[in-house]
């Protein structure tokens, strides 16, 4: 895991504050829309954490980065013809992933869940641009005034991105925008990993809004679990694997543990499964879980567990690494959609 190296604040005027802040914020703007922003947010138990006496391989650590977290150039953002409308085409994607289209189910809940994100977006984006605003620009020399051009520069793209995307969100009603759970849903379902493992993650909990308004999503989320886990373990999805070995870890409190229940022989298979993945560098954290987890089972129970994993390993998950796709802090609902 890549430290974080913390300082002092800097009052003082800096021409090339803002430049990062600006550019970036316009590149996080079109990767929200093209999908392509993997941002990791999910808490990380302490054991997690690779131990100090390991160092995680340099290629490893960067092409982590680059998968995990993608910065768009503004020329590779792609936005929707002007004047085309998320709200002019919802009946039919939706017709069609109600019949089973799975792209169509896919391309509903992306779009969806980037047109929640563009209040939060706007947002961010107007306090940078407060930020710009107060800088002196009486006291900069050529090339500072330069910085600052470029700066505006980005602010005015930004604008127009954002703009291009108030057209295609605007006018969704109340309904449209609460079908994001269920379109989520679906597209697990119909075999979408990423949509899988964020629905099994956070079920309803995705849209709080939704889940309040209709609650029988919950039991919806409980007659869909065992068979998302059983889809993902037959696909050899390692996703799957880490969420379900993440909500089963003693004191994870998680809406699916409360559905799969407590069950210290089931995390240990599931994490036993996970650790037969696992690159060199991750191994020494995942054996002690091991050996602390296997501290409450039987013998029995632990040759059982070992048995199943070795089995699974061996007929899904062969040749394949569990912790590439799954990077410590990883966040199964920040999706980087290819």
């Amino acid at each position: 895991m890549l430290a974080r190296s913390e300082s002092k604040p800097d009052y003082g005027v800096r021409p090339g504050r803002f430049l990062s802040i600006a550019v970036v914020s316009l590149a996080c703007v079109g990767a929200y829309w093209l999908g392509r922003v993997d941002s990791p947010a999910r808490q990380v138990a302490a054991s997690e954490s690779a131990p100090e006496d390991v160092t995680v391989p340099a290629p490893v650590q960067l092409a982590r980065a680059q998968k995990s977290s993608r910065i768009l150039a503004v020329s590779d953002v792609s936005l929707p013809p002007p004047g085309t409308r998320l709200k002019d085409m919802y009946a039919q994607l939706q017709a069609r992933a109600n019949s089973g289209d799975s792209a169509a189910a896919t391309q509903l809940y992306r779009e969806l869940n980037r047109c929640e994100l563009v209040s939060a977006i706007e947002s961010t984006n107007a306090q940078n641009v407060d930020g710009l605003m107060d800088e002196n620009v009486g006291s900069m020399d050529q090339a500072q005034l330069l910085t600052y051009q470029a700066q505006l520069d980005a602010i005015e793209n930004n604008r127009q991105v954002m703009q291009r995307m108030r057209e295609f969100c605007g006018g969704l009603s109340g309904d449209m925008r609460n079908s994001l759970v269920e379109n989520l849903q679906r597209a697990a379902q119909l075999g979408d990993e990423e949509a899988r493992a964020c629905y099994l993650q956070r079920g309803p909990n995705f849209d709080m809004r939704s889940f309040a308004n209709h609650p029988a999503l919950l039991d919806e989320y409980r007659g869909s679990v065992s068979s998302m886990v059983r889809s993902g373990l037959e696909a050899g999805d390692w996703k799957v694997v880490d969420v379900v070995r993440g909500a089963l870890q003693p004191g994870s409190k998680s809406l699916l543990e409360g559905v799969l229940g407590s069950d210290l022989s089931q995390y240990y298979r599931f994490l036993k499964l996970y650790r037969l993945g696992a690159e060199p560098y991750r191994t020494e954290s995942l054996d002690r879980q091991l050996t602390a987890a296997a501290q409450g089972l039987t013998s029995a129970e632990i040759a059982e567990a070992d048995s199943w994993a070795q089995k699974i390993f061996e007929e899904n998950f062969k040749g394949s690494t569990s912790t590439e796709s799954t990077i410590l802090g990883w966040d199964p609902c920040s999706f980087a959609y290819e």
